[in-house]
């Protein structure tokens, strides 16, 4: 009997509900760790109660709560969308190139979404 290679494919969910497939989907949000903030990526229905929960955070450790500026979080997501997009580009997945393409579309599809975003010069 042959032996088998299995390969594995990081599935990308929620890190709240751990329900929903945030690989093409996410909201950046942020986490307050020993007075330090560390940006994490949540599901649509959990961001809200994501940034309630750090705003609450920061009160409870007399850290000044400040909004995450837009570019921010367009940049984290950027960089987010392109480590999923990138886990599809891996050789050593064995796919067609027709499947690799069908598989990275919805995350092409919002990755191209937040670069166009990022292109916009802010107001001034």
């Amino acid at each position: 009997m042959a032996a088998v290679e299995h390969l594995v494919m990081r599935i990308t969910r929620c890190p709240r509900c751990r329900a929903e497939d945030i690989a093409a989907d996410a909201h950046p949000t942020r986490l307050l760790r020993d007075r330090d903030t560390v940006p994490f990526f949540v599901c649509r229905s959990c961001y809200r109660a994501a940034e309630l929960q750090y705003r609450i955070a920061c009160d409870s450790a007399g850290v000044v709560y400040a909004p995450m500026p837009v570019r921010e979080g367009l940049r984290l997501l950027r960089d987010f969308y392109l480590d999923r997009y990138g886990e599809w580009q891996d050789p050593a997945l064995l796919m067609e190139d027709a499947d690799r393409a069908a598989a990275t579309q919805r995350i092409r599809t919002a990755l191209d979404d937040v670069e166009r975003r990022l292109a916009i010069a802010p107001a001034e």
